[in-house]
């Protein structure tokens, strides 16, 4: 490892979750935004953050994302003992905002610390560290934000949380909105019900088939259309706010479907184009205004980078 670079500089994307018809399954990465990490070796074994910038979180390894996430690596290299790494992180996808935040920062500091002590960890052990992180945030090992957030692409997770499929990623425009309202995910997954009635849980199987279906088949505005969820998002609406102003605004600008990212409380709209996408992003924010609720609005589309070495 002599000659490592000293310092690396990594980016992993935004992801959006669920995309509301496929509740902790399914999980896209973004083009925009990125988080930014710095890691850089020093004589000290093991982790250090020297540095947050965005977020107010944890200095302590353990209770941080990013910092559990690179101890895990370290740890899966055997090299924990006698290598050590600084963290400098840059919280662009903030806490709370249903963007998956603690899965980029899981993401940008497992890939980080394997590229910079040159390792060989394979996907399913990168993915093992980098849930460690997100555990951390979210108190649970799902990869729904964390396998694209680290590979690219639209991902369907399934079996223990690490079987991972790479979906057809469809082409779509799309509005991702953020009213500046943090909705922790442990708090939205408090109001899920214990049990669902078979027929819903029946027909939810059979529109996520459809769904994948559409994507196999390249018909992306019928997987648009597709977007529709019976068990999870009616439970989650009243934690969202201007929800079904929000939607009826978007629809009349021209989403062809959408709903809630993640637990919230931004939400994601699908666009044929990038001027719809705009136009729908423009519609909610005005609803958000009237409201006198501050916000943030990405045009984006989907990605099939995952994190990686910044250029």
């Amino acid at each position: 490892m002599s000659d490592a670079p000293r310092q690396i500089e990594v980016l992993a994307p935004a992801t959006v979750a669920n995309l509301t018809v496929g509740f902790d399954c399914l999980g896209g990465a973004l083009d925009g935004p990125l988080e930014r990490l710095i890691l850089k070796r020093c004589k000290v074994p093991g982790v250090k953050i020297v540095a947050i910038h965005g977020a107010e979180l944890p200095f302590e390894v353990e209770q941080n994302v990013s910092g559990r996430a690179a101890l895990s690596v370290l740890e899966k290299l055997g090299i924990a003992g006698t290598e050590g790494v600084e963290l400098e992180i840059f919280k662009t996808v903030l806490p709370g905002s249903g963007i998956g935040s603690s899965a980029a920062s899981a993401a940008s500091a497992a890939f980080g610390v394997n590229a910079l002590f040159e390792g060989q960890l394979s996907p399913a052990d990168l993915l093992e560290c980098a849930l460690d992180g997100e555990c951390v945030a979210s108190g649970a090992r799902h990869a729904d934000n964390v396998a694209p957030a680290l590979f690219g692409g639209l991902c369907l997770v399934g079996g223990a949380g690490c079987e991972i499929e790479h979906l057809p990623m469809p082409d779509w425009h799309l509005a991702v909105v953020h009213p500046q309202i943090p909705i922790l995910t442990e708090a939205a997954r408090a109001v899920l019900p214990a049990n669902v009635p078979l027929q819903d849980a029946l027909g939810q199987m059979a529109q996520l088939g459809r769904f994948i279906s559409a994507l196999h088949c390249g018909d992306d505005s019928k997987a648009a259309r597709l977007l529709s969820d019976r068990l999870v998002e009616p439970c989650r609406i009243p934690l969202q706010p201007e929800f079904y102003a929000v939607r009826s605004a978007a629809i009349s600008a021209g989403a062809l479907g959408g709903g809630i990212s993640g637990s919230g409380p931004s939400t994601f709209w699908v666009a044929p184009d990038q001027e719809t996408a705009q136009s729908i992003g423009a519609a909610i924010a005005a609803v958000f205004e009237a409201a006198d609720t501050a916000n943030h609005v990405h045009i984006t589309k989907l990605s099939a980078r995952g994190a990686h070495i910044a250029p």
